[in-house]
């Protein structure tokens, strides 16, 4: 400014100076506009003050202006630098109290990705580096949830630790923590004790839980065995001791007896197979070989694998169903547990009925009975294990179990809705077979011939 200092002289000088100081002040603070005052005030006397180029005043107005120049400069510097603070305080307290909010809502939720987020969160509102929860592993340290990279390996290696629940540390590195950044600091290590405690407690719950569901499944299955399998055995003793006994039967009787242990015979083996068929769902070792599947000849050997008392069943088929991709041993299996109990449940002389056909790509299978039918509340449960509720006379409670375990375990899908008039229709949902791999997996031989399969047609009977 010193080639203008005719036209300026020293006030105009002074205010543009002052101008500088205030916004040197604004950025920097109060002790570099302190300074930036002296290097004006001595500026302005020496480009601006006659003498030109000293710092000699020859007229003491213009060493008032110097001097008030000099105090209106520093206390501007002390209110611009307060303000600058203020502001500065504000925008953390606004930061801080954002961070809090996050943070409380992030409390709310109890879930496996609490841990991660609150680490992720810390990490950004404090600008670290890395930040990790360790938890030692022998004589490793093992990070449970991390965020940045690299995050420390160790709590030794980290600028900041604190220690939290169960022997687990956080650590953080990046810039060095204030004391202010410290009190922020203390909710999260609240909160990730508070998620540790947490996960520890899911964890005894689905613990109890499960120790609670094996529990009540021992308890059913023993009062099951108790007496479902009881009645069986007890029928094939008394046959086999009076057949053995002194007494000389006719040749009517002792064939009803034959007969008696024929059936219990049978009837234990189906509550042994559906013990065995459940436990290898539990454990997941079902063995199972999908391929294109004839539903018509399943629908026949179910008919077929049925007790021969019971209500009939009735196939009508009007068209044959495509095939389906299914392992057909155990489709047979879960379509005869359906029927088995559509028969227990419709009234006696009302024959139940088996109907098929393509939707889309699925095909569907509908066992439709007359009886009382199951209530809205209750068709979740009928599929539970050990629901005696219409699972066929003196069955185990395994039945629709099974059944829907099995059309599962094929890509398929069980439900119960109500009969049109009253009663259950349990509708099989099954995958279409492809004509490429119906096609591969059986040729044209092995098709039965519709009148070879021993079906009436529909309004006739089969038991």
């Amino acid at each position: 400014m010193s080639p203008l200092h005719s036209g300026l002289g020293l006030p105009g000088a002074l205010l543009c100076l002052l101008l500088a100081v205030v916004a040197v002040a604004f950025t920097g603070g109060l002790r570099p506009a302190l300074a930036a005052t002296a290097v004006a005030a001595l500026s302005a006397d020496y480009f601006f003050a006659p003498p030109i180029y000293s710092l000699r005043v020859a007229r003491p107005d213009n060493v008032v202006a110097l001097i008030v120049f000099f105090a209106v400069a520093g206390i501007l510097s002390q209110l611009v630098d307060r303000l600058a603070r203020r502001g500065l305080q504000a925008a953390r307290a606004q930061a801080e109290a954002q961070a809090l909010a996050r943070l409380a809502g992030s409390s709310v939720l109890a879930d496996p990705q609490t841990l991660p987020g609150l680490v992720t969160e810390l990490r950004r509102t404090f600008g670290l580096d890395g930040a990790a929860i360790l938890v030692q592993d022998g004589q490793l340290w093992r990070p449970v949830a991390e965020a940045g990279a690299p995050p420390p390996d160790r709590p030794e290696d980290a600028d900041f630790a604190a220690e939290l629940d169960q022997g687990a540390m956080l650590a953080v590195s990046g810039p060095s923590l204030s004391g202010a950044d410290l009190w922020l600091l203390g909710p999260f290590v609240t909160q990730m004790r508070l998620a540790q405690e947490r996960a520890r407690l899911r964890g005894e719950a689905s613990a109890a839980a499960e120790l609670a569901e094996a529990d009540s499944a021992r308890t059913a299955l023993l009062d099951a065995v108790s007496h479902d399998l009881r009645a069986p055995l007890t029928g094939i003793k008394a046959a086999v001791t009076s057949l053995l006994s002194a007494t000389e039967w006719s040749p009517e009787v002792a064939a009803g007896f034959y007969r008696t242990i024929d059936t219990q015979a049978d009837r234990l083996t189906a509550l042994v197979s559906n013990l065995l068929d459940m436990s290898r769902l539990r454990a997941g070792e079902l063995p199972l070989s999908p391929r294109a599947t004839d539903v018509e000849q399943v629908l026949v050997d179910a008919v077929n694998s049925l007790a021969s008392a019971g209500n009939a069943v009735a196939i009508d088929l009007p068209e044959r169903p495509p095939p389906v991709w299914a392992d057909p041993g155990l489709l047979e299996r879960a379509i005869a547990n359906v029927m088995a109990n559509a028969q227990a449940a419709a009234p006696p002389g009302l024959a139940v009925r088996v109907q098929a056909g393509a939707v889309d790509d699925h095909v569907e299978i509908r066992i439709i009975d007359q009886g009382s039918g199951v209530a809205e509340e209750q068709r979740e449960d009928i599929f539970q294990p050990f629901q005696r509720k219409g699972d066929g006379a003196g069955g185990l409670g395994l039945g629709l179990a099974i059944a829907r375990g099995f059309t599962r375990a094929m890509g398929g899908e069980l439900i119960v809705e109500d009969t049109p008039g009253g009663g259950a229709t349990f509708v099989f949902s099954l995958l279409r077979a492809g004509d490429g791999r119906a096609s591969d997996a059986r040729g044209d031989g092995d098709r039965i011939p519709p009148a070879e399969v021993p079906c009436r047609p529909a309004g006739e009977t089969m038991q």
